[in-house]
């Protein structure tokens, strides 16, 4: 957006909550972005597209990495099995790997929806625009 005003209206526009949630959800698909496609690399570019639709707002975040398959996640909380909600910190920890690992699936609680492209290197956050409550 290149009309600062635009951005402020379009923020006031829609619940606080929703707004958190959002920035959130974003945040940590940007990190991941930035540190698996990017390497953390101050001179490997991330892509953003930002678009606000009617009723929703995409946001749609490239990397110049190889992408991933989530079938080679153990090492994410999105990939425990439902009676294992912690296996993946045991996984991080046989390979030597900092705690963490709850970036997809917090993006997922967050968002209306999240998709990846089949390279893995491309996700687009969705979120539903709800009517702001009025007192």
């Amino acid at each position: 957006m290149s009309d600062p005003d635009a951005l402020i209206d379009l923020t006031t526009r829609i619940a606080f909550q929703e707004r958190e949630n959002m920035a959130l959800a974003f945040r940590e698909i940007l990190l991941n972005a930035m540190e698996h496609g990017g390497g953390n690399d101050p001179n490997v570019h991330v892509t953003i597209t930002f678009t606000r639709a009617n009723g929703a707002l995409l946001f749609l975040v490239r990397d110049p990495g190889p992408g991933f398959s989530f079938e080679r996640l153990s090492h994410a909380a999105v990939s425990n099995p439902a009676n294992s909600p912690a296996e993946h910190v045991m996984n991080r920890d046989e390979r030597g790997m900092r705690p963490g690992g709850f970036g997809i699936l917090l993006t997922r609680a967050l968002v209306d929806e999240l998709l990846y492209n089949e390279k893995g290197n491309e996700a687009l956050l969705i979120k539903y625009l709800r009517p702001r409550a009025t007192n």
